[in-house]
């Protein structure tokens, strides 16, 4: 497995690579977020393949969405807060694939603690950015709620296009991103009922 020096050899790879990590994208949302062409996503999504990093899948279409091929990390959690020419990341240990979402939906409603670590990560960060000299506790924080949201999601009794959705919900720091990303790369009719739905099934199933 790479160093997180060999990622952080391209700060565009860095940021993809911290992006897919978060929660599976399309290359729309790559390309537009980081403000590279699709081809040159492409090129870097190669390189953390041979790095054997990447991971791909297709969301089949659904209710609300359309079909759509999704890249993602789910061994490495990779935290970018660099800024200017200072390089801050981080490369999370590698994750543990026992399945332990026995332990963590025993522990209570899902929507309240998906919700409340979406929250933390959202302050922590701010906070990050702000502080990125000081940043190494609060990125590992980040990475290690970020992973507990992946867990929780998958282990939910949903279909793939929910999980997609739960994701943009939990993952994103606003909740109009999350409308207009549904809507613009998934090609979404009705992002706020695609959203109720969801959180409503998410809500159910810790009843």
């Amino acid at each position: 497995m790479p160093a997180i020096e060999e990622i952080a050899n391209s700060r565009a790879r860095l940021t993809i690579a911290s992006l897919i990590s978060s929660r599976p994208r399309t290359l729309g949302e790559l390309a537009e977020t980081t403000g590279i062409s699709v081809q040159g996503v492409l090129k870097h999504l190669k390189k953390l393949s041979e790095a054997g990093m990447l991971k791909m899948k297709s969301l089949p279409a659904g209710r609300y969405l359309r079909p759509r091929k999704l890249y993602y990390i789910d061994t490495r959690r990779v935290a970018d807060y660099s800024r200017g020419d200072m390089i801050v990341a981080t490369l999370g240990d590698e994750v543990n694939d026992g399945d332990d979402t026995g332990e963590l939906m025993a522990a209570g409603d899902p929507y309240a603690e998906l919700d409340t670590l979406a929250q933390d990560i959202i302050l922590l960060r701010r906070r990050a950015r702000e502080l990125s000299i000081r940043m190494k506790h609060m990125t590992e924080e980040v990475t290690e709620n970020e992973s507990r949201i992946a867990k929780l999601i998958e282990g939910l009794p949903l279909r793939p296009e929910e999980k997609q959705i739960a994701y943009l919900i939990f993952g994103d720091d606003r909740p109009e991103q999350a409308r207009r990303i549904l809507k613009e790369h998934y090609g979404c009719h009705n992002p706020e009922a695609a959203i109720k739905d969801v959180a409503e099934k998410i809500r159910g199933s810790g009843a």
